[in-house]
């Protein structure tokens, strides 16, 4: 149930919110932190002029809003498209990434697109949702494509703009061709 979950998921997240804080404020909590976090943050996550949260703190913030806001299978479909799609979408676009997409690369993009198609088909089929929802699912993945190629010029992390835009306009779909989602 909803409640169940936002109690296990945002202690979780304001957990991780206060390390962010923290390597932004301690020197001795970046200095035992770094040797082990260090190689997951990216250089802006890193070498921090002002407070910026990291990829892990977006996830968690975007899990909160999205298992709170929409029915629970889009938030699990939307949460499971922002790890699996984003691991696709950088491992492709960094190796083979020369055309430019928005703010992200063509072949990147296309892999995000992709991945996102399976994990809604699998999602489907696990839920027992008809052909319909799949359809919708699909609009759901080329909007959160579309989100997280253009995330530098939104000003807002990908972590956070792929499940919000994905499952918003997957239900708002859902709900115009009166498909139940429970």
């Amino acid at each position: 149930d909803t409640i169940t979950a936002l109690l296990i998921q945002f202690p979780m997240t304001l957990f991780t919110i206060l390390i962010d804080v923290s390597l932004y404020y301690s020197e001795t909590i970046r200095k035992i932190a770094y040797p082990i976090l260090g190689g997951m943050l990216r250089p802006h996550e890193r070498n921090r002029p002002s407070l910026v949260l990291n990829g892990a703190s977006w996830v968690m913030i975007a899990a909160c809003i999205t298992i709170a806001m929409f029915p629970k299978p889009l938030a699990i479909i939307g949460y499971s498209i922002v790890i699996l799609s984003d691991i696709a979408a950088a491992l492709i676009g960094r190796k083979f990434g020369k055309t430019p997409f928005l703010d992200k690369s063509l072949q990147g993009s296309s892999a995000f697109f992709v991945v996102a198609l399976i994990v809604s088909a699998i999602w489907t089929w696990v839920f027992d949702y008809s052909l319909l929802f799949f359809g919708i699912s699909i609009c759901g993945s080329l909007i959160a494509t579309i989100a997280e190629a253009s995330t530098t010029r939104l000003k807002l992390d990908d972590n956070l703009a792929v499940p919000i835009s994905f499952a918003g306009i997957t239900w708002a779909l859902s709900l115009l061709c009166s498909l139940s989602l429970n």
